[in-house]
């Protein structure tokens, strides 16, 4: 799992099947001190994140395991939203 800052949309016009009705968002992921690492994912959102939230993604075979993306073509997912990190 990874924490990270959603910087933006993705929309494509031409997708696999599995990803429609689906929303791609651009993901910034964060180091443990909640700085931006100057790396980026797309991930599937299964959550209705929003621009700047900070968000919690899943990659490989666990984005796969909601009822969302067990079909879809996808390698990254945003399982939730960030409330509050205590440090």
């Amino acid at each position: 799992m990874n924490l990270g800052r959603v910087i933006g949309c993705l929309w494509a016009s031409a997708k696999h099947e599995s990803l429609s009705g689906g929303k791609l968002l651009i993901v910034s992921i964060l180091d443990n001190k909640g700085n931006t690492t100057g790396a980026y994912e797309v991930a599937y959102d299964t959550v209705d994140a929003g621009i700047n939230d900070t968000v919690i993604t899943v990659r490989g075979s666990s984005s796969k395991m909601t009822s969302q993306t067990e079909s879809a073509t996808i390698d990254c997912a945003i399982v939730g939203v960030v409330d509050h990190v205590e440090r």
